[in-house]
């Protein structure tokens, strides 16, 4: 089965744990993909804050402006929320898979 995903693709989890079967998933689907925490906040039809990921391919980091829009799609709630390590996506690659 083939699929065709545009990235960077935001996604939430109501715990910062949950974030390592995401990772172990795609090192599996595809070694070249990076999982990180972006953000943490509200969706935008409320309930409680949740932690933000973020799905990039690690040659190509996300401006700000891509990852804004990724969040917007997924449902993250700028009205209420700060988005504050978009910087790391750029820079760092905080939490990329390690083989």
């Amino acid at each position: 089965m083939q699929a065709t995903i545009q990235l960077p693709k935001a996604f939430s989890v109501s715990d910062e744990h949950e974030f390592l079967p995401f990772e172990h998933l795609l090192a599996r689907m595809n070694p070249t993909l990076v999982v990180s925490c972006v953000a943490t906040g509200v969706h935008v039809d409320g309930g409680c804050t949740v932690f933000w990921g973020l799905v990039y391919p690690r040659d190509d980091p996300p401006s700000k402006k891509a990852v804004e829009a990724a969040l917007r799609e997924a449902g993250f709630d700028f009205a209420h929320n700060v988005l504050v390590q978009v910087t790391d996506v750029r820079t760092g690659h905080p939490k990329e898979v390690k083989k």
